[in-house]
């Protein structure tokens, strides 16, 4: 036999032999039960296992699995529900097909309005990414106003636990894009909408707030801040949308994964489709108003260090879009990586990276789907800092969240604000 005849018999063999290897392990792989917890402790048995049709280990990203085996993050399962959309977003989406194209000059999108503007994603068009995030940042389905009376952002210590939790509201107004009243732009036609947050708790930051008014073009939020020790209102710098909100680890741009104008960003790439385990359909009392301790108010999370995992929702697997978002110069980070829904637009992960292209931040969003109004309710959200060890936590009191009640752009002003802070 000759040396080269050798050879071939065993990269043959050698190659039968990983793929009977292979085949044995898809063998014995099970399909797990609803209500499986992922966790350090069984993830390594279960990775070749299928939760719908789906192995456990290509439902994980690589910092997902890095969470659960460092930083004792667990993921129950949950059956994945269809979502029937409100028909008014989907008529006014449908009905931009082949009618939208981006101006990058102007930073809008022409021929747009309402609904998400590309209803058709085609994943070879070098726009594909582009589109996405504007399919994001003008079809959210949010409703045409909204408001948050309470949630609470908790400030946590990886090693310590909760060291604040203070209570603020939020409210947003929808200028352009609306779908109830009878016209889908409010105004000019200049603006994109307006919003106001404040503070009520505790007694040194109540009354403390901002409103901001988006517009719907290249120009940046006009943002005013009320200072209630002084009575006064500041108006920000037009780089505000980068800052972070209070003393918190999360920035303006990190309201709901992504809250600049797309075009404020470099560049885009579509990193490709998968599979995710997300709380798309999670609990909605991860608040509990009325709870005296934390564990009594904070039952979605496990008290033992890191403190900010929000353990006990329902994960269940999501097809996302992967785009890679490229930072102007002057932001905080480098790039965000983002997992976004592919049936309707919304962020269930984001990952953030320093200037020096290092891992920074995971933040996640939990969503509850409110179908008498048509609105995605963000439920709970975590931004996480692992390089300094501490999170803010976002939770929702569900019970007082109002949509498309009756209201008036002018509710949303700066006099609303001064007034709110008094």
């Amino acid at each position: 036999m000759t040396v080269s005849r050798f050879i071939l018999r065993q990269s043959l063999a050698l190659s039968l032999i990983a793929v009977a290897s292979s085949l044995s392990c898809l063998a014995g792989a099970a399909e797990l039960p609803v209500g499986t917890v992922i966790s350090a402790a069984n993830l390594d048995q279960i990775k070749n296992d299928t939760f719908e049709g789906h192995t456990i280990a290509s439902l994980l990203t690589e910092k997902m699995e890095w969470r659960i085996r460092n930083s004792g993050w667990k993921l129950p399962l949950a059956k994945s529900k269809n979502v029937a959309l409100d028909p008014r977003w989907v008529a006014a989406t449908a009905a931009n097909a082949g009618k939208t194209s981006i101006n990058k000059e102007a930073c809008r999108i022409d021929g747009w309005g309402a609904g998400a503007p590309f209803p058709n994603i085609d994943e070879k068009d070098p726009q594909s990414a582009e589109k996405i995030v504007w399919n994001f940042h003008l079809g959210q389905l949010i409703g045409d106003v909204s408001q948050v009376q309470n949630f609470t952002q908790l400030l946590i210590d990886g090693g310590r636990g909760i060291h604040a939790e203070p209570v603020a509201e939020f409210s947003r107004y929808t200028m352009k894009g609306r779908l109830t009243g009878g016209s889908s732009v409010e105004g000019d036609g200049s603006e994109r909408g307006r919003q106001l947050l404040y503070f009520k708790s505790p007694s040194d930051m109540k009354g403390l707030g901002t409103y901001t008014v988006m517009y719907d073009d290249a120009k940046v939020n006009d943002v005013w801040a009320y200072i209630p020790a002084v009575r006064r209102v500041r108006r920000l710098s037009g780089g505000a949308w980068m800052d972070p909100v209070g003393a918190s680890d999360q920035l303006q741009d990190d309201l709901e994964g992504f809250n600049a104008r797309p075009c404020w960003y470099s560049q885009y790439k579509l990193l490709g489709k998968r599979w995710v385990l997300a709380a798309a359909n999670g609990k909605v009392d991860l608040w509990n108003t009325q709870g005296t301790s934390a564990q009594e108010k904070y039952a979605v999370l496990e008290n033992q260090p890191p403190y900010w995992n929000m353990n006990n929702d329902l994960y269940e697997p999501r097809e996302v879009y992967v785009v890679e978002a490229i930072t102007p110069s002057t932001h905080p980070y480098s790039k965000k990586v983002l997992y976004m829904e592919t049936k309707y637009p919304r962020v269930h992960f984001a990952e953030a990276y320093n200037r020096k292209g290092e891992f920074w931040k995971f933040m996640e969003w939990h969503t509850a789907y409110n179908a008498a109004d048509g609105d995605m309710r963000t439920t709970g959200s975590a931004v996480i800092d692992f390089q300094r060890n501490h999170a803010t936590l976002s939770l929702i009191d569900t019970k007082t969240w109002k949509t498309n009640f009756d209201a008036k752009s002018n509710d949303f002003s700066l006099q609303a604000l001064q007034k709110a802070g008094r």
